[in-house]
């Protein structure tokens, strides 16, 4: 398996997304290979064998203006993949 991820590290909810994949990923035994791109970006980008992640909503919540995949969305994408 192979995991991109777009992400800024000086957005703290960036960096927590990416740690979340490595840590799932190693947690969990999954042979995968992730490449990391550290870029100025809004929000991250997760790429899954090829697959990028979106989010499926037209307007933001409230309380979280950016528009990405939470980490349960990123898990299941990945377990989807295992199988």
């Amino acid at each position: 398996m192979e995991i991109g991820l777009i992400y800024s590290r000086k957005d703290p909810r960036q960096a927590q997304t990416r740690d979340f994949v490595w840590e799932y990923v190693r947690d969990r035994g999954i042979l995968a290979r992730i490449i990391e791109s550290e870029q100025p970006v809004k929000s991250p980008t997760v790429i899954i064998n090829g697959h990028a992640l979106r989010d499926k909503r037209n307007k933001p919540r409230s309380d979280k203006p950016t528009m990405y995949p939470t980490v349960e969305d990123i898990a299941r994408a990945i377990e989807e993949e295992i199988w």
